[in-house]
Order: structure tokens, then sequence, then C-alpha cells
């Protein structure tokens, strides 16, 4: 795979540069040409059903010397907290380690499977209020991009909610492998998943095919520092017994449906994910056996799975001393 990734500040950069009615004025052209600008703009737009650009509150805050009233680029918070901002884009834009890791990502992949995958990664203090976000963006020439948007505005208050802790090292390393290269992980995947010819209508295969792909994806996520994630999400053997048990019977449920519509699955899986004993329990399951598979055989048992499919990713996992998935393979699955 040849993944290719450009990393534009601009979104957090412009606005903290601008000072004055004379400023927007005079980085108008930088606002309207800036990739990660329209990232920003394109979802913020899309989540509060508006129109309004950047620019045009931008232009507001300064001519009026406050935000309007809805101030959906969250332009009140952005300039109240100026300089913190300026300092933390500062640490985090310091080419030492870098914000990329997405070699992680191109390794786990057949070395004959070769598309090219662009990614924009975009750093912003301004938009939409969540800490991070995907979407596809195309170019002024028609190519598509693959978004990735860290708002750092949010970055703080995520990283102490999640984590129960503050640190430049933490939220380095949650946005370098818990953001890029979870979600970088799953586009590629969804890229090499559309190559592969399988059967997408039945439950039981989109149930598989998830708890292996997100499962890899978390596991890119955590395994730097597995121990704290571990202890953090309450991931030990014990607890994995009805974790497991859980995940087993949505798998039984899942043999006897089929449907070709996204939207059903999708709804029968929120569904039965909003109940015991955890929310998200395939995806836990998921990173435990993708942890599992990758201490027993290394990142080339992940690739192989990968490569062969959610049902060796199942066997692999099941060789193991681990509470078992129920893994029969019937035609179609």
């Amino acid at each position: 795979m040849n993944i290719k990734y450009t990393l534009d500040d601009s979104a957090a950069r412009l606005p903290l540069a601008i000072r004055s009615p004379e400023g927007v004025m005079d980085r108008v052209s930088d606002l309207r040409n800036s990739a990660g600008i329209h990232l920003v703009e394109l979802t913020t737009q899309h989540m509060l059903s508006m129109g309004f650009t950047l620019t045009d509150e931008l232009t507001h805050y300064f001519d009026e010397g406050h935000a309007t009233e809805a101030d959906p680029y969250e332009l009140g918070t952005c300039y109240t907290h100026r300089r913190a901002y300026e300092d933390l884009l500062r640490d985090l834009t310091d080419p030492r380690p870098g914000l990329a890791a997405l070699h992680e990502v191109d390794e786990l992949f057949p070395a004959s499977f070769k598309p090219d995958l662009q990614f924009l990664l975009a750093l912003t203090v301004v938009g939409y209020p969540a800490f991070g976000y995907v979407r596809a963006y195309y170019d002024s020439e028609g190519e598509t991009y693959h978004g990735m948007v860290i708002n750092i505005a949010q970055a703080r208050p995520h990283v102490e909610e999640f984590t129960g802790e503050y640190s430049l090292a933490r939220l380095t390393n949650l946005i370098r492998y818990g953001f890029f290269n979870h979600e970088g992980f799953l586009l590629a995947y969804d890229t090499f998943y559309q190559t592969q010819g399988y059967n997408l209508d039945t439950f039981v295969w989109r149930l598989k095919t998830r708890l292996m792909s997100r499962g890899i994806a978390w596991y890119l996520s955590y395994r730097h520092d597995a121990a704290f994630y571990d202890e953090l999400l309450g991931i030990d053997a014990a607890r994995m017994v009805d974790y497991v048990a859980y995940v087993n019977r949505m798998l039984a449920d899942a043999r006897n449906k089929r449907a070709l519509d996204d939207a059903v699955f999708e709804g029968w899986y929120r569904e039965h994910e909003t109940g015991q004993p955890v929310e998200q329990c395939v995806d836990m399951v998921g990173y435990y056996a993708a942890s599992a598979i990758a201490a027993e055989h290394g990142l080339n048992g992940l690739r192989d799975a990968i490569e062969r499919g959610p049902n060796h990713f199942l066997a692999l996992y099941n060789a193991l001393d681990v509470p078992p998935l129920e893994s029969r393979a019937r035609s179609g699955e």
C-alpha cells in the first residue's frame, strides 16, 4: 500500500494569527484555499445545518468585537484561550517525533496490495467541538483525500476525561496512535476489503469483519502503552469471559439474518451494542483478540489474518489459551 499524507495546521495557525479586521482581509485567500479549513467548514456546516464559512465568522468577530450569537466555529472559546492554544500548537508541531506514524498501518497489509491512499491530517482550534472526526475531501482537481481532523481546543478535556490525567506525551500518543493510526487503518482496511469479493449480505460475515478490523484498529491505538490502557479499559481474562460470551450470542443471532441494506445491519448492531455486559463489546473483544494474536504471532499474525480474512483471525485466536469465540464457518460466512 502506498500511503501518502499531508499534515495541515492551517485551521489552527491562521485563526490564531489573525488579530484585526485587516488581518482577516489579508488572509482571505489563505483561508479560502486551505484544505484543512475546508475540511473543518464541511463538517461544521453539516453538523450544525448551516452554511456560514469561517471567513464570514472571522469578519464578523473582528468587525464587531465579538462572535455571532450562534458562534458555529467556537471563536469565542478560541480567542479566550488563544495563548494556551498557541503554545499547544507549537508543542504538537515540533517535528520530534511527529504526529504521524502511518507506516504502522502500511506494514499490516500484504506487500502485493499497492493502491495509493491519500490522507489529509488537519489540526484546528475552531469548528465543531469534537476532539476528532473523519470525512472525505476532494481537492480542486477532483482527487479524493481521506480527511482526519484533530481539534486541539478539545484536547485537554478529552485526554483528562478518557485517561484521568493530562500530559503532552499522552495527548501526542492519542493523536498519533489513538486517532490517526486507528482511523487510518479502518480507512485502509475498507479499501482492501472492497477488493476481496466477500459476501456482504450476511450479518455474520459483517460482524466477524467488524470484530477483526476494529479490534486491529484498537490494537494500533493502544499497543505502545498496552498495560496502561488494559487497566484503564478493564481488560482482563476474567472479565473477557463475559464479554466473549456476549459476542458469541451476537454471532449466533447474526447467523439467522441476511440483509443487503447497510442500515438494517447497523440498526441491529447498535441495538445489541447498547446492551450488557459493556457497551462497545465487539470492540473490546476484537482488541483483546488482536492483542492476543500479536503477542503470540507478532505483526505477521495480524497481517496474515487481514489477508486471509476474519475466519482465520478467529482460528488464530481460538488456538490460544483464551475464552473461545464461536467460529463455525458455513458457506457464505
